[in-house]
């Protein structure tokens, strides 16, 4: 998720395979002993029409750029006390703080979520500071606690975490319970430690993690990589692209161009060139609305999904670097209530001059946040 106040490997070794939310994922090739893989879930079709008709319903409360997330995010699991209370949760890359709904949370958009019970956890610490995060689909509010949060088998003791006890409107109805920011501390509202920082620390893993991100709709086989990557879920090299700091720490990097086809599209970037964050939070590729609607023009995309298949490339260059993103990537289809297959493309515009690369970039390039060395690379998905 991307705050509204922002324009967002080392070694190769033979690692373990983990379990965290679902079982079926590939036989790992991980890049470090201590690396784990998290099974990661796509929205099904359903939960995707239930949360749209709920925001359709609810009106203009959140940003035009987000209103298409409905059935295009990725969830995990998390523990959290102990005994374990469990949690589903967005892995963000777009933010950096871990929150969970309380159990005193009364609000519509609580409502049908998991909610966290201090009470019933022997390793809960008080805290009781107010905290209140506020995400480009609206604001949560609660207080600060301390408990052991576990994700992939890799837990940390006494965490410091937010309890929603009011969520903005935008997150009723949805599939997750909270959200597991993997930013940069710099960026954690309260400065809070974040949970990434502090696996790394408690539990010796590599100061990287990674993003395979499937296509099918409530698929199970989506995994995020703790302490490393996975080359079952890439071909070819990883190539890596330093961070761009100067707005605040998110995954931001440079950027030179983007094409249809062999059609060259102008980012409208300006003086300070074309900047992008990479960010797992957001659905979609964002960019501004008079760049989004060149290329949405030049696609052309069918709702009918005629001739879908042989639509151009959308490619993205940076240096001599060019990341293509075919049409069974940037198109999604959907079943709608009349047992219709529609289509519609996975990019969307934004009032502002901010460049976001979302899942759909992530699908087709599998990610690598090199946290620790400030960088981030990309290899072809074995999506594509």
């Amino acid at each position: 998720f991307f705050f509204n106040s922002c324009c967002l490997l080392k070694r190769m070794k033979l690692a373990i395979f983990v379990f965290a939310l679902l079982v079926g994922c590939a036989f790992a090739a991980l890049s470090h002993p201590k690396a784990v893989n998290i099974p990661v879930k796509k929205m099904t079709p359903e939960e995707g029409r239930q949360w749209k008709n709920i925001k359709n319903a609810i009106g203009g409360t959140y940003n035009e750029y987000l209103k298409d997330t409905d059935a295009t995010e990725y969830y995990g699991l998390i523990e959290i006390g102990t005994p374990k209370q469990a949690f589903t949760t967005i892995m963000d890359t777009g933010s950096s703080n871990l929150w969970v709904p309380a159990n005193t949370c009364t609000d519509k958009a609580c409502n049908g979520k998991n909610k966290y019970n201090p009470s019933a956890s022997s390793t809960y610490v008080a805290n009781g500071k107010p905290i209140v995060i506020h995400y480009g689909t609206g604001s949560m509010q609660g207080n600060l606690v301390y408990d052991d949060v576990t994700v992939g088998g890799l837990e940390v003791t006494k965490q410091e975490f937010a309890q929603a006890t009011s969520l903005a409107t935008f997150f009723t109805g949805s599939p997750f319970d909270g959200i597991l920011g993997l930013a940069y501390q710099s960026i954690s509202a309260d400065n809070v430690p974040t949970f990434f920082d502090n696996a790394v620390k408690q539990n010796g893993i590599d100061s990287v993690f990674s993003f395979y991100l499937d296509s099918q709709s409530g698929s199970n086989s989506s995994v995020l990589t703790f302490g490393g990557y996975d080359t079952s879920y890439f071909s070819g090299t990883i190539t890596y692209h330093q961070l761009f700091l100067d707005v605040g720490d998110y995954y931001m990097i440079q950027w030179d161009g983007v094409s249809v086809g062999t059609t060259t599209i102008d980012p409208q970037c300006g003086t300070l060139g074309c900047r992008a964050i990479v960010d797992t939070g957001t659905s979609f590729i964002i960019g501004p609305n008079r760049v989004i609607s060149e290329i949405l023009s030049d696609l052309n995309v069918n709702s009918n999904c005629n001739g879908v298949d042989s639509l151009p490339d959308i490619t993205f260059t940076i240096g001599n670097n060019n990341y293509a993103i075919p049409s069974s990537i940037y198109v999604i289809r959907e079943t709608n209530l009349l047992g219709n297959t529609v289509c519609e493309p996975a990019l969307a515009g934004t009032v502002g001059s901010e460049w976001i690369w979302g899942d759909t970039f992530i699908r087709a390039w599998y990610s690598v946040f090199d946290h620790g060395s400030l960088r981030v690379g990309f290899a072809r998905s074995i999506n594509v």
